[in-house]
């Protein structure tokens, strides 16, 4: 159950990435100025099961394990997000093209696993992602090249069947202690008048991009910490 709540968390993810305006590791923006530690050769790649045995060691803040799924997994769930995207309407139309990037985008030769878990009483889904066997320079400057998107695309409108969402995308400063995290809030309003939000930051440590999520009715009470906290975890993980 778990591992399709994970399909729905990576709708949401894409969605909040693409507002959020993360150029994704599979862009190509300048690699001059990532600090000499990240460098790609330096950094271990991580095989899939070696990601997939660290998702599994990481909890959320009630002491929950996550639901791991494979990078095979992830990557099978890419062409239902895709597909979901491309139905909807998104305004200002420059917008559209950022609806393609995602955590768990297919990334030729790279490895990837992430994780799930769904707090119903406390109404927060959250996950984890991990990327390894990119170049970590590329990953570095993705990241950091996001502001001026981000604002361009700070409010948008997706419609879909005749229903409409109004998203607006704020960077969040403060997430976790992991240096260099960029972290974006979407607050999202539904059709039916209810709203939630989507807290997602994105961190490269040792040549690994983390990509961690909260999004929920609540998540504007505990999302930040969740997405810190398990951000904190996860780069704790990379050695």
């Amino acid at each position: 159950m778990y591992k399709k709540s994970l399909l729905g968390l990576g709708v949401v993810a894409i969605v909040g990435m693409a507002l959020g305006a993360c150029s994704g590791p599979g862009t190509s923006p300048d690699t001059t100025s990532a600090p000499p530690s990240e460098k790609a050769a330096e950094a271990k790649r991580y095989s899939n099961g070696e990601l997939l045995d660290l998702v599994k060691q990481i909890k959320t803040a009630a002491g929950t394990s996550l639901t791991a799924v494979s990078g095979e997994e992830l990557s099978s769930q890419e062409n239902p997000m895709k597909e979901l995207l491309a139905l909807m309407t998104i305004e200002p139309a420059d917008c559209k093209a950022l609806g393609a990037l995602g955590s768990s985008q297919t990334i030729a030769g790279s490895t990837t696993a992430g994780g799930a878990s769904v707090d119903t009483a406390g109404g927060l889904m959250s996950g984890i992602t991990f990327v390894s066997g990119v170049d970590a320079d590329a990953l570095h400057n993705a990241i950091k090249n996001n502001k001026s998107q981000a604002a361009a695309c700070e409010n948008i409108t997706l419609s879909m069947a005749g229903q409409s969402m109004e998203m607006t995308t704020k960077p969040v400063d403060g997430v976790g202690s992991v240096p260099d995290t960029m972290a974006y809030k979407t607050a999202i309003s539904l059709p039916d008048g209810r709203a939630q939000s989507t807290f997602i930051a994105y961190a490269v440590k040792d040549g690994v991009l983390i990509t961690a999520t909260a999004s929920g009715q609540n998540a504007d009470a505990t999302g930040a910490a969740a997405v810190g906290a398990l951000m904190d975890q996860a780069a704790a993980l990379i050695k």
